[in-house]
């Protein structure tokens, strides 16, 4: 579809999947094609070997000139202080210990009636210093003292008192208690103002120094025909893709994508929506509170995808799969899609080395452990499971399956369970690199159950997922 709207058309088409993966996918399908990789960019932070070329860092023939590069130095010196101020003002506040001090300086400016009366009145005379009982000098914080701890009266300095200030003498001491924790709420409200200012002009300078970078994705983005991106990277590089003015939107995995997804990816130039799909799988992730499984009426889950689909909206559906040999689709064809049909490709092919059947299910009476996450899973749970036996089965396989002549590239272990995931990972490890997507790699941190993202290893690698990557 995406051939014959390059060939057939002059539109810039934008094309959208969920994961990087798919994307990655998609773009080497689309250079195997035919498509020149000129006439293509990839937005966003990853890539494969074949489509890095695509990268928008990669892309050549546009620079900035001197009056951008000297407006983003001074952007950056201006972040710079915006940043020193903001720390400074979240330490002042995570520190915040209201000294006598700082009730004073409020006073002088928000509540002068107070100030007034509870400032020692400094001496008419130059040079002397006042002095109280025993001969030493008056601490600039006397009738605040009395004040707080109750007296009536501001003692020898009684005579020096403006007017209106009885008043202030005669507030019961359960009145000044609260009179002194909403002076110290307000000092505390004038310190995340100040926070909430800082960040707002640092914000203002970023989105400046975005822009003025933006202006050279803009023009590489405007030169391209094909503009690809996860649903992620079409929320973040939305104003230069809508420079571009795409004027088809082709979205894979749609059924997987939430509706504002969907939504994101859409501009004024849009003429058309393509969405390909499956709403008879996995549905979008949201919180279990939120879903269609909890019949609360929110269903954030349900895909636009899903959504048109149950309206009646006029869509094809494929009924021809080039994927699974037939032992395994008619599985699939008993269960779900009657109407499937298997391609010429999915015939006779080699049975598998080494093993009875190309399908093979396996009874076992062994249990599995409850594992606590930590987290709330995506049906509401806050636990997994795992089936030490059944790694260990898996592992054996996947020793056997390389006897039979079987590279790691060939193999894919899959599993229900995120703690399962979390066991195969460390247990393939003795003798394999497993390689998890993006996806199973957030949920297991976000779960605590996966810290090492760096290692190195020059063994073999195996690609372990859950269900739905």
């Amino acid at each position: 579809m995406a051939k014959v709207l390059y060939d057939s058309t002059s539109q810039n088409l934008l094309v959208v999947c969920f994961t990087n993966h798919a994307l990655d996918q998609f773009l080497e399908d689309l250079i195997d094609i035919g498509i020149p990789t000129s006439a293509m960019v990839r937005l966003g932070g990853k890539s494969t070997t074949r489509t890095k070329q695509l990268m928008l860092r990669e892309q050549t023939g546009t620079k900035l000139d001197h009056t951008q590069w000297a407006q983003i130095d001074k952007l950056k010196q201006k972040l710079q202080k915006h940043e020193t101020r903001l720390q400074d003002a979240f330490k002042r506040f995570q520190t915040a210990n209201i000294q006598k001090t700082h009730l004073m300086e409020f006073l002088e400016f928000e509540d002068p009636g107070f100030f007034d009366a509870l400032t020692v009145p400094k001496n008419d005379e130059d040079g002397q210093t006042r002095v109280g009982k025993k001969g030493k000098a008056v601490s600039p914080f006397y009738l605040l003292d009395r004040w707080i701890t109750g007296r009536n009266d501001a003692g020898f300095l009684q005579h020096l008192q403006p007017k209106g200030a009885t008043a202030i003498w005669k507030m019961p001491k359960g009145g000044r208690q609260a009179q002194l924790v909403r002076w110290k709420t307000a000092i505390l409200n004038d310190m995340v103002t100040e926070i909430q200012e800082s960040g707002r002009l640092f914000n203002v300078d970023q989105s400046e120094l975005d822009r003025v970078f933006a202006e050279r994705d803009v023009s590489i983005i405007k030169t391209k025909r094909i503009i690809a991106c996860t649903t992620n990277g079409a929320a973040k590089y939305q104003a230069a893709i809508q420079a571009a003015s795409p004027g088809v939107v082709l979205v894979e995995e749609a059924g997987e994508i939430l509706e504002a997804h969907i939504l994101t990816s859409l501009g004024p130039h849009t003429e058309q929506l393509i969405m390909i799909g499956d709403h008879k799988q996995l549905r979008p992730k949201c919180s279990y509170e939120l879903s269609v499984e909890q019949s609360n009426g929110f269903d954030l889950n349900r895909s636009l995808f899903e959504r048109l689909v149950i309206k009646g909206f006029p869509h094809v559906t494929l009924t021809q799969q080039h994927r699974m040999r037939p032992e395994i689709s008619s599985l699939i064809r008993h269960l779900t899609y009657p109407d499937l049909a298997d391609a010429d490709s999915t015939l006779n092919r080699s049975p598998l080395r080494g093993f009875r059947d190309n399908v093979i299910f396996v009874n076992h009476s062994h249990p599995e452990v409850e594992l606590k996450m930590g987290i709330e899973l995506n049906d509401g749970r806050t636990s997994s499971k795992q089936n030490e036996f059944e790694g260990q089965m898996v592992l054996k396989c996947v020793r056997y399956l390389a006897q039979q002549g079987y590279g790691s590239d060939s193999l894919v272990v899959i599993t229900p369970y995120l703690g399962q995931l979390k066991l195969l990972k460390e247990q393939l490890a003795q003798e394999n690199d497993p390689i998890l997507n993006d996806l199973d790699k957030f949920d297991l941190v976000r779960a605590g159950l996966l810290t090492d993202l760096g290692s190195k290893t020059s063994k073999p690698s195996l690609r372990i997922s859950t269900i739905g990557r």
